[in-house]
Formats: structure tokens, sequence, C-alpha cells
């Protein structure tokens, strides 16, 4: 089973959302165009969120399902956010370790699109500003 799938997989089995998440979340792969701080396309032509507003949503996707950094090592969790968003492992962390923030003017758009999508799946979290 390949890499988007799985995590498909265990969103549906273990997160608060069940139903349209393959539609929904675009995993970025390493090596693929796209996943900058700014956001980019990916090689399907979709946009790609800021890595700041896709680690808001996947890390709360990961505390929801038990295995957030309030109860797990913040490396490990850490580690498995890096991989499935196909970002750099030691940004990841020092920006979970400082507290990811994010501002209106880099990161409203990508958030604004993010919670309507969370919307959509009748989420009960969003990502904030």
């Amino acid at each position: 089973m390949d890499e988007k799938r799985e995590l498909t997989q265990i969103l549906n089995n273990y997160g608060p959302l069940r139903g349209n998440v393959e539609r929904q979340i675009i995993v970025t792969q390493p090596g693929r165009e796209g996943g900058s701080e700014e956001g980019g396309r990916d090689g399907g032509g979709e946009k790609t969120a800021a890595v700041k507003v896709r680690a808001s949503v996947l890390l709360e996707l990961m505390k929801r399902a038990g295995i957030g950094l309030d109860k797990r090592d913040r490396t490990k969790v850490c580690r498995l956010a890096a991989l499935v968003l196909g970002c750099d492992y030691k940004s990841l962390y020092n920006a979970v370790s400082e507290g990811i923030s994010l501002n209106t003017r880099t990161h409203g758009e990508d958030a604004e699109l993010a919670n309507r999508f969370l919307d959509d799946l009748g989420a009960d979290f969003r990502v904030k500003l």
C-alpha cells in the first residue's frame, strides 16, 4: 500500500474525521515540487499550503488520534509529521518547540482554505491565526 493510502487508512480508522478524507487532504511527498513555507504547487497542479499550516492541521489530527505531542516524545511525533509533510525534520521540530505561529498576511489564505475543508468534513477544530 502506498504512503497516501496508508495515511488515509490511519486517518479513517483512528482520526476524528471519517469519510471524504482522501479527497480533501493532499499529502505532499518528499522530493516533489512545492511544500515551501510560502506554499507552492505539487505535481498535479493543486495548491500546497504553507508548511506551518499543514503542520498545524496534521499535529491536531495526530493529537486527536492519541499520538499527539501531549502524550508522546516530541522527536518521534515531529519525525513522523516531517515525513508525511515532506519537510525538514529539524525545522519542524524547532517550530513546534517554539510554538507554531501563524500570521494573517503570510498564512491567512492557506488557513482559510484549510478551515473550509475542515468544516466540510465536520471537524470540531480550526486552524487559528
